[in-house]
């Protein structure tokens, strides 16, 4: 009888935390929904602006958090989105079109670029992707016809009817983030994401287990890149004009922060990150070169304070004494209501 009892209040509890996460999901997309019709130009900015950064920390999670390969040419492929979107957009192909069109793209050189990168490992495969991501973005300046070269060039804004430029960019930009992260989350719980993880952690020696390391690294090398070209498409509507430079070390820099900061290899951590990375862009804009040298020491304090990221005050919040022994307390009580 107690067996059952205490089975019917886990069972309790666990569909009242499914209500309450359904809950504050809508509840927040409501309120992201309303923000253009509360916020100034440039707090919508500033949040579309995360939105973006969260889809493409999104991807770069996919890669470093959950299969554990540091591979740095994931801002060369935001950067292919970006401009891949422009240009077919110039050439009559609609904006919507245009999102997974350069997704598929950018995947699919994502795992050409991994095929040969991912026999090597750490410091090696950093190395190796962030010189292919270079020789990208030379490629982008190289090809002044098409892409106006160093000078960059202007990207035609999508907009919805009967809706402003700046919030027709913020709402596609929202339902591509809900999307994303659902998709990504849905998949990431199930077996994938089980199966990255055990890539992560033992190497080649998975083989064991009848699971293809170089496989599974292959699948992430181009979700990765799917997932960067879309952010990168929607971040070249938000700032209607896109050059090379951009997508230099700069961004390369802010994409790790998000990631571990937000908490590498967790579900939220890059929503998390991109706002904590935004802030900083902020407070940083007016140091010029030195933005790079002030994101390093930003990731290198966060992770030896934080290693498992922001995401993890909230477990450290929720397993603290006091909030398990509320919890031990409420746990008791529906138990013996359950006994009755």
């Amino acid at each position: 009888m107690a067996i059952a009892g205490a089975e019917a209040a886990s069972d309790q509890r666990a569909r009242s935390v499914q209500r309450t996460k359904g809950l504050v999901a809508v509840t927040a997309l409501l309120l992201l929904f309303a923000a253009p019709f509360v916020f100034n130009t440039y707090f919508l900015f500033v949040l579309n602006l995360t939105l973006v950064y969260a889809v493409a920390a999104l991807g770069f999670n996919l890669l470093v958090g959950w299969s554990g390969q540091i591979g740095l040419a994931h801002a060369a492929l935001f950067a292919i989105g970006a401009y891949g979107s422009a240009i077919a957009m110039e050439q009559g192909v609609p904006f919507l079109l245009t999102i997974p069109l350069v997704g598929i793209v950018a995947g699919a050189l994502a795992v050409l670029i991994g095929f040969p990168a991912i026999r090597l490992t750490g410091f090696f495969l950093a190395i190796a992707t962030l010189a292919l991501g270079m020789a990208i973005i030379e490629l982008l300046k190289g090809a002044r016809s098409v892409t106006g070269g160093g000078g960059g060039m202007n990207v035609q804004v999508f907009t919805l009817p009967g809706i402003t430029g700046s919030a027709s960019t913020y709402f596609v930009t929202l339902a591509v983030a809900a999307l994303g992260f659902f998709l990504v989350r849905r998949s990431l719980i199930g077996r994938f994401g089980r199966t990255l993880q055990a890539v992560r952690h033992l190497g080649q020696l998975s083989g064991s287990l009848g699971v293809s390391a170089l496989r599974y690294r292959l699948i992430a090398f181009g979700l990765s890149g799917f997932i960067a070209a879309i952010a990168g498409s929607l971040y070249g509507q938000l700032q209607t004009f896109v050059f090379p430079a951009m997508f230099e070390m700069n961004l390369l820099v802010p994409m790790l922060v998000m990631v571990f900061v937000g908490g590498a290899g967790s579900h939220w951590g890059p929503l998390i990150g991109a706002a904590f990375a935004v802030v900083l862009i902020e407070l940083f804009q007016d140091l010029g070169d030195l933005q790079a040298i002030a994101y390093g020491v930003v990731l290198m304090v966060a992770i030896a304070v934080l290693p498992g990221g922001l995401v993890s005050l909230f477990a450290t919040f929720r397993d603290s004494r006091s909030i398990g022994r509320l919890f031990a307390r409420r746990t008791a009580s529906e138990g013996s209501e359950v006994g009755r």
